[in-house]
């Protein structure tokens, strides 16, 4: 999988920020020039880009609550979008303008960003990251069985 992403904050235009960010936060964050984003924070975001939009927008990453009528996961699989197994909620596909990964200790790089979807339903918007079967080095490296896609072995500890 890919529990965590890193990304620049320069793309990220300050009313999509304040969204997400307390001024003390968003004043570190710019300093560092970067923003790393885990799944399991509890306002988990991606940075995403939908197809006729060069604006990057934050979305709320998957879904963790009981109460929210999504899929509760953060993740689609690839095979899962072929098969039709997420249409009933009309997925969107988006570019996710990450540019590394991070599973298990291990960060990556993800030199083109990653694919995800964004789904809308009863008022809640989501955005979930594609992955597919993992490669033997990703599996080696991270213990996982899935990867998102766009990933390049760069791995980091």
């Amino acid at each position: 999988m890919c529990g965590g992403v890193g990304f620049s904050i320069k793309n990220i235009p300050d009313d999509e920020l304040v969204k997400y960010y307390s001024p003390e936060l968003l004043d570190r964050l710019k300093d560092k020039g970067r923003i790393e984003s885990f799944f399991w924070y509890k306002d988990a975001v991606l940075p995403v880009k939908a197809k006729n939009d060069k604006r990057v927008q934050l979305k709320i990453w998957g879904n963790k609550m009981d109460d929210i009528k999504l899929p509760k996961t953060g993740w689609a699989k690839e095979e899962s979008l072929a098969a039709g197994k997420w249409d009933y909620l009309h997925p969107e596909s988006v570019d996710i303008a990450a540019d590394s990964g991070y599973e298990k200790k291990v960060w990556f790089d993800l030199p083109e960003g990653t694919k995800g979807i964004l789904v809308k339903k009863g008022g809640e918007e989501r955005v979930y990251m594609i992955t597919r079967q993992a490669s033997e080095e990703y599996g080696k490296e991270t213990g996982h069985d899935r990867e998102p896609l766009g990933i390049k072995n760069n791995f980091r500890k």
